[in-house]
């Protein structure tokens, strides 16, 4: 791990790309529709999507492609997509172990999401019963309460409040798949565990070491809860 560590005591977990393998489900409706303008999605402007929310991606997409459309134009037909696709969403390795386990030994737990609400509920529709784990405890990127989009720290902050007003950012462990997510955790001041989907990197040959992260895994089944003073998994 990059730094010392105080004793963990609530989880805040993203959700695309981190629970949920969405993100190649955001790369193919991206594909489908660059189609007819004979263009591919670059892994360079998908990297630097990631994380941001529904506006600010798209208009990323629609910079770096130079594509002739607004916002509101663009996400009108990627909504009907999104739709088909996203019900279909598998759950990522390791999330219910590690959710589980820390339900079953009373840690605070919640979801902090740059999706809408909507899309939320549609992007867990096989996965109920994992996600009534996290109970009333979801904040999404919608939410009045979020004033800026990561990498601002505002849906991470908010999100601990909303847990118990007595928390503090060091007392939270962030799991984030993308590095806006990363750089928001560091802003908020907590610590974060950087899951980096090895299919979303620009070099595979080369490990990061220059990251903002507390610590950096591929894949949720490397986690270690006892590096972070949380109960170790049981078996």
């Amino acid at each position: 791990m990059s730094q010392a560590v105080s004793k963990i005591k609530a989880c805040i977990f993203d959700m695309d790309g981190l629970l949920l393998d969405t993100e190649k489900i955001y790369s193919d409706v991206a594909g489908k529709m660059l189609e007819p303008y004979n263009k591919t999605f670059p892994l360079e402007t998908k990297i630097r999507m990631m994380g941001r929310d529904v506006r600010d991606a798209t208009e990323i997409l629609l910079a770096d492609l130079e594509l002739p459309h607004t916002f509101e134009e663009w996400d009108k037909e990627a909504q009907k997509l999104k739709a088909e696709f996203f019900p279909k969403a598998d759950l990522m390795p390791g999330v219910e172990r590690l959710i589980r386990h820390l339900v079953k030994h009373s840690i605070p737990i919640a979801v902090a999401t740059s999706s809408t609400k909507s899309m939320f509920l549609i992007k867990i529709t096989r996965h109920g019963d994992v996600f009534k784990l996290f109970a009333e405890n979801i904040t999404c990127g919608d939410d009045p309460a979020i004033k800026n989009g990561k990498p601002a720290p505002d849906i991470f902050l908010t999100a601990m409040q909303r847990l118990d007003s007595k928390l503090e950012p060091a007392d939270c462990l962030v799991f984030e798949d993308a590095s806006n997510g990363v750089e928001a955790a560091k802003s908020a001041n907590m610590s974060c565990v950087w899951v980096q989907d090895t299919r979303f990197m620009l070099d595979k040959s080369t490990v990061p070491v220059d990251h903002a992260a507390t610590e950096r895994i591929t894949s949720l089944l490397e986690f270690v809860p006892e590096k972070y003073g949380l109960p170790p998994f049981d078996e």
